[in-house]
């Protein structure tokens, strides 16, 4: 099928741990100005509606109102309320700047319900271990529907040759999309629960499309005054850095820990093109085309005609590591605070790619919160 001659698209409907996605995989004509030859741009969205349907409130500040009277103590009830919500709102067609603006306004109850999410409270609710396993996957599912909101908006502004550098609206839908998917990747790792297929595979688009419009590092103004400066480079690295160091390890408090000492040690990780020559034990590598986070690099492990591939670079964060370990050994400097210390070590061989790492059938830390 053509979109005026600039597009070429496959459509089809896919069952994923998302719900049913209508997915579009746009790709620009090879004589387009824009095209990206390293492949088609691969977002799942849900199908919009012919018309609009009158019976889903898009007025702002009626959305506000019904937010703030969803009952916060009752996690079960609020979360599928704004599922329910969610679901109505993807599927209206709307502009794309009035879609974003909705959006925002669920996601604040939203990241305050993940971003306050604790397990423990969970277990000790006093309901039946299927309704505390309902309100985790809901919890899950809400950054999900929240990202699909977005991602139309980005896939929408795809199609149509829009550049995100150039249209602040479609940059601020991106950074939501990639945040979001974020948030629930993390959420997934907290509650030791499976990683849906195509959760990484849309994160590595994300970060690609990114890179591609050279938006990596750009925040635009109404985040910033809203005290949001994390980029799509912050957020990626952020999260594939914590998927590198194996949160199933971890205990549920710990990976939270993990995730926000990572934060400040972004700075000592590149991400780049393949190139040679390389020292593997260094080098973590991900196709953005694949469904897959980082993996150590192997020997021979690359093709330079693979355009999709990017190495992560290990070797200044795993000197920084050492830096810290060595100063908290030594008492005549200013000592890392003691958790830092104990993540730092289990942090560090994780971080070295050829480090072995411990067999997948060890039983997990954290996956028994629930249902006990």
């Amino acid at each position: 099928m053509r979109n005026e001659g600039i597009y070429e698209m496959r459509e089809n409907f896919r069952l994923t741990g998302f719900g049913f996605h209508f997915e579009m995989k746009s790709k620009p004509h090879p004589n387009s100005a824009e095209a990206d030859s390293s492949g088609p741009f691969l977002l799942s969205t849900p199908r919009l509606l012919d018309d609009k349907n009158p019976l889903v409130e898009t007025r702002e500040n009626k959305i506000k109102q019904w937010t703030r009277k969803l009952p916060v103590m009752n996690l079960l009830h609020s979360s599928r309320a704004l599922l329910d919500a969610l679901t109505l709102l993807n599927e209206q067609p709307l502009q794309e700047k009035h879609r974003v603006q909705l959006l925002d306004i669920y996601r604040d109850p939203i990241n305050t319900m993940l971003l306050s999410f604790n397990p423990l409270y969970l277990r000790q609710l006093p309901v039946p271990s299927t309704q505390r396993e309902q309100v985790a996957q809901n919890i899950t599912q809400l950054p999900l529907m929240l990202a699909n909101g977005y991602k139309t908006v980005v896939k929408q502004g795809y199609q149509l040759g829009h550049k995100p550098s150039k249209n602040k609206t479609l940059l601020l839908a991106a950074i939501r999309a990639c945040e979001q998917l974020s948030h629930a990747l993390l959420h997934l790792f907290r509650i030791a629960h499976p990683v849906p297929p195509q959760l990484y595979l849309e994160l590595n688009q994300l970060y690609r499309y990114a890179e591609h419009y050279q938006i990596l590092h750009q925040v635009p103004p109404a985040a910033k005054r809203a005290g949001i400066d994390k980029d799509i480079a912050t957020i990626y690295k952020q999260l594939m850095l914590l998927a590198i160091a194996d949160p199933s390890r971890l205990s549920e408090s710990e990976i939270l820990s993990t995730y926000e000492l990572l934060e400040r040690l972004l700075t000592h990780v590149d991400i780049s093109p393949p190139h040679s020559p390389l020292e593997e034990k260094h080098y973590f590598v991900v196709d953005l085309h694949s469904d897959h986070p980082p993996r150590a690099l192997a020997p021979h492990g690359f093709t330079s005609e693979n355009k999709n591939l990017r190495l992560f670079n290990t070797y200044s964060l795993l000197r920084k590591v050492g830096e810290l370990l060595q100063q908290a050994e030594n008492p005549s400097v200013t000592r890392v605070h003691k958790p830092d210390v104990q993540l730092l070590r289990q942090l560090a061989p994780y971080l070295n790619a050829s480090y072995q790492r411990p067999s997948p059938d060890t039983p997990l830390p954290n996956e028994e919160f629930i249902r006990n």
